[in-house]
């Protein structure tokens, strides 16, 4: 009856939390995301409402599980069962039963300068903590197997966010079980000397692992952050061992934490947190993306969270755990209100950009029941929202739905439509053009320090911000279409144009790639800082050395100081104020300068005509018809433009296109702002004239 089906449909799930329903309520919520074109349920297991007292078990009332796939069975649907151990979905302990902490308080690890860490954090692979787990697991395992075996169970989540404690709070897993791996893992990789002093298992060494000196704190803390991920993707191991002990066979899923604010600066840090648990295990990758209202501020984070897990996992088969669809009015206080049509929008550029899985988060609401034992924690709930939770949900705690839900529906209706015409989501691809954005996982180990240090501020000032909200967001305004590229193991082809964020400290091999690329007749544009380190603090010039250039002097605005950037005599742009820029001082060479520190003679543009490399070390604002000229220097248009808003404009704001192809070609084009506009897309072949698109609209033409 049932298929275990990802690679072959668009698969669009609702999460719903039966644990916080009445079982009287469950069919409606099932049957209302059938109506909005939900094909799938999926919904949290926690351990902490199953086991809340050790060993008594509880899966009846709300929280029959088996009653509850049942349902989902007769309703000719499937299932994601995500059983953590942890799960979040602001639940105490983050899902963790209170008895685990009082049993072995050891599991709760130190940290900085040996402090205990107060969340929820667990050392993920002590002995004893797995033991509780594989319990559990074989608990849920039991229920769960009939309906993996029919079909009904489609996917199965292996815990949730796995790092984001740590890396959030700045928690660090420090405890001595870890340490002492840690210091088996330093020595077979690096030796003993790796940092002055005596890499044993004694109090000593740890005291001084957990209150890293100066002079090898940058080192320790890029060695524990390479550490630790292989930790992480050991736990994965160890989880998904456990469901194939008990003859589970599924889909396995992972996913990933970042974003903040409604913006994608910091996804890639959870990114790289799993990128070693996505190739050493068999298991799906899959987002967890808040981005609140699309608009040209986070259209292009969207862009780049999808196409990052693209390069960093080289999987055919990703998706969205937890695709935002709700109103924002998360903390019940109408703090935020998304306009509806965001998520039609994001819907269409996942669903183009080749997620296979969009899993609504959150569809329905629910309660927060009372803990059977008696916790005096200030409101004795499974949660802590208080009594209702999931104030933004399509399907509010009572049942009654808010606009998102009408929204919702109209966008899976859109999908369904487009499928009809012809648009496979599953087998047709996105035209990209010949551009790819190099993607450093040592930029983005960052997330734990002790004390800020300069290494650690001049990564962060680079790698994101305005390199993706000026030059990367201009480029997709301009009608560029790029992918990201994992620098650690591959490299373009040579009539590839690469795009590189540069900081002072790129990576040793990463500045020998670029060096080869551009040797072979690679074309490179370099954003940012000039490298002068490699990712641990080492001096290495590897790069700037063959390109005959050095950093000179720096600057930064100030109140007293508004540093502005002018043109050269032979590109057009106004001259703009800016945060930062640094010098490049050339020592040889036959170079085209393209801007310069106003009121001053420092280079800050320069186009390296013997290397085919173009240098930006400013941070410039947002340019598309500017980044559009530098790109045809570099030789290097693109497929697919919108022109002709208000008159003689060259940029469309608000407007984007976008080439499918399979058995035919497509354009699909969207307008995410609300405003009427007429334009025209230039593709290869064809221009189209006076193309009227709605507010708020899309428009699929089969060309």
């Amino acid at each position: 009856m049932f298929a275990c089906n990802f690679t072959k449909d668009l698969l669009i799930s609702a999460e719903i939390h039966y644990f916080r329903l009445s079982p009287e309520c469950w069919e409606d919520r099932i049957m209302k995301a059938k109506e909005a074109g939900c094909s799938v349920i999926s919904s949290y297991i926690p351990w902490i409402v199953h086991e809340e007292i050790e060993k008594e078990y509880c899966f009846d009332g709300w929280y029959d599980l088996r009653k509850f796939l049942e349902l989902v069975e007769r309703n000719g649907m499937q299932f994601i069962a995500r059983p953590g151990p942890f799960v979040m979905a602001e639940l105490k302990n983050e899902g963790i039963p209170f008895w685990v902490y009082e049993k072995y308080p050891h599991l709760v690890p130190l940290t900085w300068d040996g402090k205990k860490v107060e969340n929820s954090t667990i050392v993920y692979n002590h002995p004893d903590f797995l033991k509780e787990v594989k319990l559990w697991y074989l608990k849920v395992a039991s229920i769960l197997k009939p309906f993996v075996d029919n079909g009904v169970v489609c996917g199965i989540q292996i815990d949730n966010e796995i790092g984001m404690l740590q890396w959030i709070n700045n928690t660090p897993d420090l405890s001595d079980f870890t340490l002492s791996r840690f210091v088996e893992w330093l020595v077979k990789n690096y030796g003993e000397d790796r940092y002055g002093f005596p890499l044993d298992f004694s109090s000593t060494t740890f005291m001084r692992l957990r209150s890293p000196e100066e002079y090898f704190r940058d080192l320790f803390i890029s060695d524990y952050s390479k550490f630790i991920r292989k930790e992480f993707s050991l736990y994965v191991s160890n989880l998904l061992g456990f469901f194939h002990e008990f003859g589970i066979d599924t889909n396995f899923l992972l996913n990933v934490h970042g974003t903040a604010g409604g913006k994608a600066h910091t996804f890639p840090i959870g990114i790289s947190q799993l990128e070693i648990a996505y190739k050493e295990n068999d298991v799906i990758p899959t987002t967890d993306v808040y981005l609140g209202t699309f608009s040209v501020k986070n259209f292009h984070d969207l862009w780049n969270i999808n196409e990052i897990v693209k390069s960093t996992n080289k999987k055919t088969l990703y998706g969205c755990m937890e695709f935002e669809c709700g109103d924002g009015n998360y903390g019940n206080d109408y703090g935020e209100r998304i306009l509806p049509e965001s998520i039609l929008h994001k819907l269409l550029l996942s669903a183009i950009q080749g997620n296979k899985l969009i899993n609504y988060y959150l569809f329905a609401g629910g309660i927060n029941s009372k803990l059977r034992s008696n916790v005096k924690d200030g409101n004795g709930r499974i949660g802590f929202t208080g009594e209702l939770h999931g104030f933004a949900a399509p399907v509010k705690p009572d049942g009654k739905t808010n606009y998102s839900f009408d929204y919702l529906k109209k966008g899976n209706a859109i999908l369904r439509e487009f499928e009809i015409l012809g648009l496979d989501f599953v087998k047709s691809f996105l035209e990209y053009d010949d551009i790819y954005v190099a993607y450093f996982t040592e930029y983005y180990e960052t997330e734990y320090y002790y004390k800020d240090t300069a290494k650690k501020e001049n990564i962060e000032f680079h790698r994101g911000y305005n390199f993706w909200d000026s030059f990367l967001k201009g480029l997709l305004m301009a009608g560029f279409r790029y992918r990201f590229l994992d620098m650690k193991y591959e490299l373009p082809e040579i009539n590839k144009l690469l795009i590189v964020p540069t900081t002072k400290y790129l990576p040793k091999h990463g500045q020998e790639k670029i060096l080869e690329f551009i040797d072979n007749g690679g074309k490179v544009i370099l954003y940012g800082d000039l490298p002068v380190y490699d990712e641990y603090g080492s001096n290495c010039t590897i790069l700037i050395d063959y390109l005959k250039v050095k950093p000179g002097k720096e600057y930064f605005s100030s109140h007293k100081f508004f540093l502005s950037i002018s043109p050269s005599y032979a590109f057009p742009f106004a001259e703009f104020r800016t945060d930062w820029a640094r010098q490049i001082i050339q020592d040889e060479g036959n170079a085209l300068p393209l801007a310069f520190v106003t009121q001053s003679d420092s280079t800050c543009g320069l186009y390296l005509r013997d290397r085919n490399t173009l240098l930006l070390t400013t941070h410039f604002n947002c340019n598309p018809v500017f980044f559009k000229i530098l790109l045809s220097l570099m030789g290097v248009e693109p497929k697919c433009e919108v022109i002709g808003e208000y008159k003689d404009a060259e940029t469309v704001v608000g407007v984007y296109p976008f080439l499918l192809s399979n058995d035919s070609q497509y354009l699909l084009i969207m307008n995410i702002e609300p405003i009427d506009k007429t334009v025209t897309v230039k593709l290869p072949n064809v221009v189209i004239n006076n193309l009227e698109i709605p507010k708020n609209g899309v428009k699929l033409i089969k060309l």
